[in-house]
């Protein structure tokens, strides 16, 4: 689920759902259908995602873990930035400011900024700011 989308919604729940019941010996996660995920997908709080990032990142890097890879016994970090075009809704304009495009339509946009480990494929941290630079 957390994965780009290569195959129908319903076949990508389908996985999702048969690895977490692997995960889990007791099988206890039931499926559900595309159309239940769309109508509930905005219920879900954002937060969520951070949180089990960072689970997973915290498991990850655990003393002992035989997967992880080092360069000369050194984590090899990597950051990259870019802008992201959010949807024109009168909420993100508030927040994340107006830009235009080249043919000059209000967009708007946002800064985008993620600190990766290269040699272990994860993301550890990203932000999402607005456009205008702001300093405390």
């Amino acid at each position: 689920m957390f994965n780009l989308l290569r195959r129908s919604l319903a076949i990508e729940i389908d996985g999702f759902v048969r690895y977490l019941n692997g995960c889990f010996s007791s099988g206890i996660v039931r499926s559900f259908t595309a159309s239940a995920f769309i109508q509930n997908r905005k219920k879900i709080d954002p937060e969520v995602f951070s949180h089990l990032s960072g689970v997973i990142i915290d498991n990850f890097y655990t003393t002992g873990n035989e997967a992880l890879n080092y360069l000369n016994g050194i984590r090899v970090l990597a950051v990259d930035g870019s802008r992201l075009t959010l949807p024109c809704t009168a909420e993100l304009k508030k927040y994340y400011g107006i830009s235009k495009n080249q043919y000059q339509v209000e967009i708007v946009q946002a800064r985008v900024s993620v600190l990766y480990d290269v040699l272990n494929g994860l993301a550890l941290d990203a932000t999402l700011d607005s456009e205008v630079a702001t300093f405390d």
